[in-house]
């Protein structure tokens, strides 16, 4: 992999040299004091990460994150920075880890492994499926994700529940936290997302969460979804094949995300219900 390291101090650049000097799988493509000198690099070259201090003279590292993923999105984003102040604003960006200095060999492994599985995953998405019937679970090669916090779990199926709109965090927390005051509920929202891209980003597919402006979805042409697919041919109103008959039974058993207790799911799932009901009777006949 191609990376690069912007930080104004010189010896930081000089030890991340000394660092991944020895790393095979990493290509270090230059050490930059400065975000201009990066971007000037980027107009004529392409990297598949970078490593960014945060607090440098000029624009700042989050700025310059911005900048980088204007000229090509696909560009992974790793901070690097003495201060743990920007950790949610970092994830909202969509970077892929958040490291604290002084950098650790050790830290420093633990990030390229988990750079290793984004670039992986990037282009598996047959290794990812989401599921909707009965239980809402994400499987990553075959395994179901394990979560430690049930509300990370809950925004992200609330967005996969949203199909690829962009939803903003007012929505978010009048869903997930209905009776909380709107401070407590924009407090509760920041650290979740934090805990959420953090283990989408531990599982390797942090691509397929998008945050735009403060409008979060779900990147639905990145992730097989069996509720995407069961709408695809109730869209179409036909169903081409056996496969498609039995998708539409599994959701009459299971139910859209029942297992889980979702209120704001309530409404789709009486929704689907009636639809996959009638498309049934229809197919009988």
């Amino acid at each position: 992999m191609r990376i690069a390291v912007v930080d104004d101090e010189v010896h930081v650049l000089e030890r991340f040299e000394r660092m991944v000097s020895g790393r095979t799988e990493l290509d270090l493509c230059g050490l930059f004091e400065t975000g201009e000198q990066l971007l000037d690099y980027l107009k004529k070259n392409s990297i598949d990460a970078v490593f960014l201090d945060i607090e440098m003279p000029g624009f700042n590292g989050l700025q310059l994150s911005e900048q980088i993923q204007n000229l090509n999105e696909n560009i992974d984003i790793i901070f690097v920075t003495a201060f743990n102040q920007y950790a949610v604003e970092a994830f909202e960006l969509q970077a892929l880890d958040y490291i604290l200095k002084p950098l650790t060999e050790e830290r420093l492994a633990k990030s390229v492994n988990r750079l290793i599985k984004a670039r992986k995953a990037v282009n598996a998405k047959g290794d990812l499926f989401i599921q909707c019937f009965g239980e809402f679970e994400v499987f990553v090669n075959g395994e179901a994700m394990t979560w430690k916090n049930s509300k990370a779990k809950e925004v992200l199926a609330f967005l996969v529940h949203k199909n690829g709109v962009p939803v903003g965090w007012e929505r978010i927390v009048d869903a997930i936290w209905p009776d909380f005051n709107s401070e407590k509920a924009q407090t509760n929202f920041h650290a979740t997302t934090y805990l959420l891209r953090k283990r989408l980003s531990e599982a390797g597919i942090s691509h397929i969460l998008e945050c735009v402006r403060g409008n979060y979805r779900i990147v639905t042409d990145k992730v097989n979804c069996d509720i995407y697919q069961l709408e695809e041919i109730l869209k179409n109103d036909k169903m081409k094949n056996k496969k498609d008959f039995r998708l539409i039974e599994q959701l009459v058993q299971k139910g859209y995300m029942d297992a889980n207790g979702y209120s704001w799911a309530y409404p789709k799932a009486a929704e689907l219900d009636t639809l996959c009901k009638s498309s049934i009777k229809i197919q009988k006949k």
